[in-house]
């Protein structure tokens, strides 16, 4: 039925009774031409056409006009029953804008995050590529070297492209200060694998991946801020690191890749990679590439996996040195690479969240089943004057859709106020978690699940409504001594069933709760309290290695010197900053096979650097002033190394050689000087692993981590260290300033975020299950009212009134934690891989959660039982 035709019936309704009209006159003319009375002409006409009411119905009928009528009439009367009952309708509202406002809120992000497909043309054909290091256990993705990423793009078979990218920073120099951005180095056919082209410009070209041809393209809020969005840009030189870069074009607006944050300002060409006496495109062994690549049509992740896995292996066998370990390749869609580490916490939440809204459906039910037997007597009277029982289930039904609807309304303004908030509480490192909102698809699952949700908790209270007869309604409205057993088992069940899902909930955000203050308490091997740290990037190009050290030595000094610091230097990398570099080596009087060398984490320090950081000495000494260019090699080693490689001896006096760079690192040999505690590097639930630092001034191979350690707020300092750096140096820039403390919670953001959410979830639960349970308990005092007067009438007190309530709500509480606990063994085994320290199944956070479920059950049920105890016998009896 068309729209245009619900609002014109009545116009086409005279159409078709007057049509019908015309009809019988013509009839009746036609049979008093044969000599019939008009009277007798009229009749005859009618008799042959048959009912014209009938036939009129039949019409409205095909046109569906009586169901849309009835339903609209329905409507009305829905809405008419809302504003009667404000309480009720107020009540209910809020619930489900709870319900529903939290899940459009989990699904806003769910649907940003994981199901929105990238921005890029046919982008389930686009591929993360890694291959894969056999030398340890599991699956471990592997960067790829230049050398393997070039016979990669050459030798295989499946994809029509293949692009290599590398995040890291540059010096912007500008009129103004300079400035540290975010860039990526790119392989010449990295836009054109994406599918984007610039809107400025040209892309970069095969001719770019040569040594001299520093070509650039720039963001496009790069180009807004830095470069008035200049529409003559392409072509011109701008200053990066100490080089000139040829601007070769601008991105469109909104392009970005890959998808971290911050995003990238920039992304160069690899020539500068390709410079130098040994440049890194010839490096066979320097894995640092990230690749992605474009599937040929028509074929499969696993055919290209099999495809590169030939490469990889045929590479292997060539260069069993640096590739022996990495024989197969992995395949993965960079969407779901992309979201991989995201797709767990999410799930548990839409999972929680799901609960809630079951709870929530399961708490309206009940409200309808309460409110619905107090209306039988107009559901009695509608069925004694001829209402079926499928119109009383429409009408109920309506009525709930209506509630329901008015609830998602309300939800979608509350999941707006969530959705912000949950921005600002998640980890900054999931992908386009900044581009969350509630946009149309999010209205549309709003408005989805609002009737959905009408449907769920409206059927049941629908149906038991039309079950009742006329003189069954009449006969249980004066049955109020022990009438309604019924109605009451069913709105048991539901309460049973909010105290089961609540607990799940509640054992669920206890055992994150304990494993997050676990996490707290974990001691990272340092002491990041009162730490400013800072990084600055002097060139390497225009600096001499000697002039590198000079500067930061200076430069540690002057800042030693400031007001309010306690101790400074200078290290890299900082623990849990996400920087990390192993390094094979090898120990003297320990011959092994080339390329069989052991690797593990580098580092370096500057002296000062374990004092100011408050790594712990365990034997031997620290770096010194002695420990510089001119002075004797040296090492020094964690306990986690010590144990590993020098079990049940001292490695103090030991010889390790550095195997890679000795151009860099100018030494063979070096003695192990001293022995420091672990620390948590890369976060702390991460294990500790080996680790060896070398002298900054003896391994100048990158700019290190400025620490600061201070005796009050260290961020307080900034401005006097910023000027402390820019008098020494206005052109070196200064970025990353954070507090180590910062960096720590970093680290802890995800379970926060995931324990903040889940005991949120969870305290609705539990506040809902309450309410059930005091909603249920106070419909059935006063459903109970005369057997209450009758029973204090014949000597009952009022103890035993009170008994009798509160041991009603204790036993659905108790039957309700008993299937919640069932539930929960199984359920909480999913949490497994993001609890630390304990056990999914732990005795003492189920006990826990399940006495205080039962203690909010007493309470809940507390408040009606003190009603009922204070019942008037006498007056019960006179009214009654």
């Amino acid at each position: 039925m068309g729209l245009k035709q619900l609002i014109t019936r009545k116009r086409i309704f005279s159409d078709l009774s007057e049509e019908i009209q015309q009809h019988l006159d013509e009839k009746a003319e036609a049979l008093m031409t044969e000599g019939m009375s008009r009277e007798e002409a009229q009749r005859a006409a009618r008799r042959e056409f048959g009912n014209v009411t009938r036939i009129q119905e039949h019409g409205r009928e095909a046109w569906m006009w009586p169901l849309a009528e009835g339903l609209w009439a329905n409507l009305r009367f829905a809405i008419r029953q809302l504003c009667r009952n404000p309480g009720f309708s107020l009540t209910a509202i809020l619930t489900l804008a709870l319900g529903i406002g939290a899940t459009t809120a989990v699904f806003s992000l769910v649907n940003t995050i994981l199901l929105r497909p990238l921005p890029f043309p046919a982008q389930n054909r686009l591929m993360w590529l890694a291959q894969q290091d056999h030398s340890l256990p599991g699956v471990v993705p592997e960067a790829l070297s230049y050398p393997d990423y070039f016979d990669w793009r050459a030798q295989n078979h499946t994809f029509s492209g293949m692009a290599s990218y590398r995040g890291g920073g540059v010096t912007l120099q500008t009129a103004g200060e300079a400035q540290r951005l975010d860039a990526q180095q790119v392989s010449a056919n990295f836009f054109q694998v994406l599918g984007v082209a610039p809107m400025l410009g040209r892309d970069f070209h095969w001719e770019d991946e040569k040594p001299g041809n520093r070509e650039v393209m720039l963001s496009y809020s790069l180009w807004q801020l830095e470069f008035g969005s200049a529409k003559d840009i392409a072509g011109k030189t701008i200053q990066m690191d100490d080089h000139a870069y040829t601007v070769a074009g601008v991105m469109p607006k909104g392009f970005q890749f890959p998808l971290e944050s911050p995003a990238p300002a920039l992304w160069k060409s690899i020539a500068e990679d390709a410079e130098g006496k040994d440049p890194q495109t010839g490096q066979r062994g320097f894995d640092s590439l990230d690749i992605v690549g474009r599937l040929k049509p028509g074929v499969t992740v696993e055919q290209a996996k099999a495809d590169l896995s030939l490469v990889a292996s045929n590479l292997a066998r060539q260069y069993p040195d640096s590739n022996k370990q990495y024989s197969s390749a992995l395949v993965e869609q960079e969407l779901t690479h992309m979201t991989g580490d995201t797709r767990p916490a999410l799930r548990l939440l839409f999972g929680a969240v799901t609960l809630v809204l079951l709870i929530v459906c399961a708490n309206v039910a009940g409200l309808l089943l309460a409110r619905g037997s107090r209306r039988s007597a107009e559901f009695a009277l509608r069925a004694a004057i001829g209402a079926s029982r499928a119109t009383i289930i429409r009408q109920l039904l309506v009525e709930s859709i209506t509630l329901s609807l008015c609830g998602g309304a309300a939800g979608a303004a509350l999941a707006y106020v969530l959705v912000h908030a949950s921005v600002r509480l998640m980890p900054l490192n999931i992908p386009r978690i900044e581009d969350a909102a509630i946009d149309a698809n999010v209205l549309l699952f709003n408005l989805t699940l609002s009737l959905v949700t009408g449907l769920v908790f409206g059927l049941l209270p629908a149906w038991r409504a039309s079950r009742s007869t006329p003189a069954q309604a009449l006969r249980d409205g004066s049955q109020t001594v022990a009438g309604g057993h019924t109605q009451n088992n069913v709105q048991s069940g539901l309460v049973i069933a909010q105290t089961a899902i609540g607990l799940v909930l509640l054992v669920s955000s206890g055992l994150l709760i304990r494993s997050f203050v676990r996490i707290l308490n974990v001691d990272p091997g340092f002491d990041p309290k009162h730490v400013i740290t800072a990084r600055i990037r002097v060139s390497f190009d225009t600096v001499s290695h000697d002039q590198h050290v000079q500067f930061y030595q200076q430069l540690v000094a002057r800042i030693s010197s400031l007001p309010g610091v306690r101790s400074a230097s200078a290290g890299w990398p900082l623990p849990m900053s996400n920087n990390n570099s192993s390094v094979s080596f090898s120990i003297q009087g320990r011959p092994v096979a080339k390329g069989d060398e052991p690797s593990e984490s580098i580092a370096l320090a500057m002296p000062g650097y374990f004092e100011s950081m408050r790594i712990p000495l365990v034997a031997g000494r620290t770096f010194g002033e002695h420990d510089g260019l001119k002075g004797a090699p040296t090492i020094i080693v964690n306990r986690a190394f010590a144990n590993k490689y020098f079990p049940g001896e001292s490695p103090i006096g030991k010889h390790i050689r550095v195997n890679e760079g000795d151009d860099v690192f100018e030494h063979s040999m070096r003695e192990v000087v001293g022995v420091v505690g672990d620390i948590r590097h890369r976060g702390l639930t991460a294990d500790t692993a080996p680790q060896y630092y070398l002298p900054y001034a003896q391994a100048v191979i990158t700019n290190p981590y400025l620490t600061v350690r201070t005796e009050g707020d260290p961020l307080a300092l900034q401005s006097a260290l910023r000027a402390a750096i820019h008098d020494m140096d206005k052109s070196v820039p200064i970025y990353q300033v954070s507090t180590l403390e910062d960096y720590v919670s970093k680290s802890a953001a995800q379970p926060r975020f995931e324990t903040i959410l889940i005991a949120g979830f969870a305290v609705i639960a539990l506040v809902l299950a309450a309410i059930g349970l005091y909603g249920l308990l106070s419909y059935m005092v006063v459903q109970r009212t005369l057997e209450i007067g009758l029973r204090m009438a014949l000597g009952a007190q009022r103890a035993d009134v009170l008994g009798m309530i509160v041991r009603r709500g204790l036993a659905l509480s108790l039957i309700g934690v008993t299937a919640g606990l069932a539930i929960s063994v199984g359920i909480t085994r999913l949490l497994s891989g993001m609890l630390y320290g304990i056990r999914p199944t732990d005795p003492v956070t189920f006990a826990a959660m399940s006495g205080l479920l039962l203690l909010v059950g007493v309470a809940a049920s507390s408040i009606p039982a003190f009603r009922a105890a204070r019942v008037d016998p006498m007056k019960t009896l006179r009214e009654q």
